[in-house]
């Protein structure tokens, strides 16, 4: 289809409506002291509450920062309330630091991982009950392995054509999601390249395991590795749901119908194994409930079709009520070499996959491919660099290499669009010449590069992670501030305060009926 598409480019004037699609980015990262070691104050005062901010909050744990931008009309623009928000934060810590990496810093065991807490409202509790939840079902060190997560939508107007190209007669609603849930299959089988091109976890802190015992390599005292491996995030000591694989429950992304009944039933169907959790015992409660799921966000993917974020309802009504508003790709390691964790250049490629995801062929996703995709995905992560490696591709079993040079093939037809689209002088089409150099030399992969710099350095993962976390404060310390946005972060952190103060003074139902509410 993408040859025949293209044969006539001029054809089709929705491809011009790419220019006005919208641009996000989430970034996760641990704040730690001057050692190295996970932080044990609160949340700092100067970002307002974690609860109610919608620049700056908090993940799983009280360290785990997370920082947020609006939609934002362009990659610069992203980047650069990125950078500010990271710049904001750093110069209000007070002797802390960020931790660069996605896996995370010397870690003393379950215990010393702060949950998160948002204070004493209702939707406080609930999300503090969550974590504990989560802790307790699948351990408190996989919840502080941090990422980047990529916000896409395109625009109404980009839309409205496309939908006449198409020849459809349904909603504009039911179209886009329609579409979105096309996207969101294609992103899952070519979501492995993600971990080729860009991953940056192929060592960890050997106080990651706790002792337990592993079949990683020893890179030296304090570092385990694997010698091929692209991003240990997204692979078995990542975070993941195994459970659901052992009870048979997959989430469908055949139609955003089946997605949000198979979310429904996983988030009501009781679980055995976290039944003898207990849910509320000892004075306090331990998860929401001993369902598979306890919420929907508690399902691990790393491609989200999601609702409209000013909506307050579950996400699975609000995508069958309202329909999807933007797709969000979760499979991006931290960079430690990269100030902001990610670049423009990626920022390029990933928004070309994605569009490359929605005009390519598409088709339901078989119960089979459903594991395939799954081995893809754990092979990369694990083995990616090893040109022995096989993926399934359709029906075709390749050598990784010529996986990925297939796919940046067809992304290059996509990479000179968009460069006649946005009348660039061959941004996009560079973007993808850069990962193509990564086929031939695998060295400059991030992956490889980060073992490359311990081994030549003589230093652990930890010595390496230290080193890029001084240069990092050094550049947020240095960097020249964007008032306006700086000006923003302010007043949000000032409202933010307000809400939440707002949220605990209100009177009431108690928390037990806002649960039984929250699942109506």
């Amino acid at each position: 289809m993408i040859d025949k598409f293209l044969e006539n480019l001029s054809e089709y004037p929705f491809l011009y409506l790419l220019s006005n699609s919208k641009i996000g980015l989430e970034k996760e990262a641990l704040r730690v002291d001057k050692y190295g070691t996970i932080s044990y104050k609160m949340h700092p005062l100067h970002f307002g509450a974690s609860l109610t901010n919608k620049f700056i909050t908090t993940d799983y744990s009280e360290a785990l920062i997370e920082v947020v931008t609006p939609p934002c009309n362009s990659h610069e623009e992203a980047i650069n309330y990125l950078e500010n928000i990271i710049g904001f934060v750093y110069r209000n810590l007070n002797e802390e630091y960020l931790w660069p990496a996605s896996m995370p810093c010397i870690i003393a065991g379950d215990k010393s991982i702060p949950i998160a807490y948002y204070g004493t409202s209702n939707a406080a509790r609930m999300k503090t009950t969550y974590r504990r939840g989560l802790g307790n079902r699948y351990g408190r060190i996989m919840q502080v392995i941090s990422g980047i997560h990529f916000n896409y939508s395109f625009s109404n107007e980009f839309w409205k054509s496309y939908k006449i190209f198409k020849k459809s007669k349904k909603s504009i609603k039911d179209f886009k999601s329609d579409q979105y849930f096309c996207i969101a299959r294609n992103l899952l089988r070519n979501d492995w390249i993600i971990l080729y091109l860009f991953g940056c976890s192929p060592a960890v802190c050997k106080s990651y395991l706790s002792g337990k015992e592993t079949d990683m390599e020893s890179f030296d005292e304090y570092t385990y590795f694997e010698k091929y491996a692209t991003s240990l995030r997204m692979g078995d000591i990542g975070y993941q749901n195994n459970v659901e694989e052992d009870m048979g429950v997959h989430i469908d992304y055949n139609s955003i119908e089946n997605y949000s009944k198979s979310l429904e039933r996983a988030i009501s169907t009781s679980c055995k194994k976290y039944e003898k959790i207990g849910v509320h015992s000892e004075g306090y409660y331990k998860q929401i409930n001993s369902n598979t799921l306890q919420i929907e966000n508690e399902y691990y993917s790393s491609v989200r079709p999601k609702p409209d974020p000013g909506i307050e309802k579950r996400p699975s009504k609000a995508l069958i009520e309202n329909g999807v508003d933007y797709i969000e790709l979760r499979s991006i390691d931290n960079n430690i070499f990269l100030n902001n964790g990610i670049d423009i250049c990626q920022m390029h490629f990933i928004e070309l996959l994605i569009i490359y995801c929605l005009l390519c062929p598409d088709s339901k996703i078989s119960n089979d491919e459903y594991f395939e995709i799954k081995d893809n995905l754990k092979k990369v992560a694990h083995n990616g660099r090893n040109n022995e490696t096989c993926l399934k591709v359709g029906k075709r079993n390749l050598q990784i290499n010529i996986a990925v040079k297939t796919l940046l093939d067809s992304l290059m037809e996509i990479a000179k669009i968009m460069d006649k689209i946005m009348g660039e002088k061959n941004i996009y089409e560079k973007c993808i010449l850069e990962q193509k150099k990564k086929i031939n030399d695998n060295k400059i992969l991030p992956s490889n590069f980060m073992l490359n710099e311990m081994k030549n350095k003589g230093m652990t993962f930890y010595e390496l992670c230290m080193e890029n976390i001084w240069r990092q404060k050094k550049y947020f310390d240095e960097m020249k501030k964007d008032d306006d946005i700086i000006q923003i972060l302010q007043e949000e952190t000032r409202k933010s305060i307000l809400k939440k103060n707002e949220l605990e003074n209100k009177s009431g139902e108690s928390y037990e009926d806002y649960i039984k509410k929250y699942f109506k």
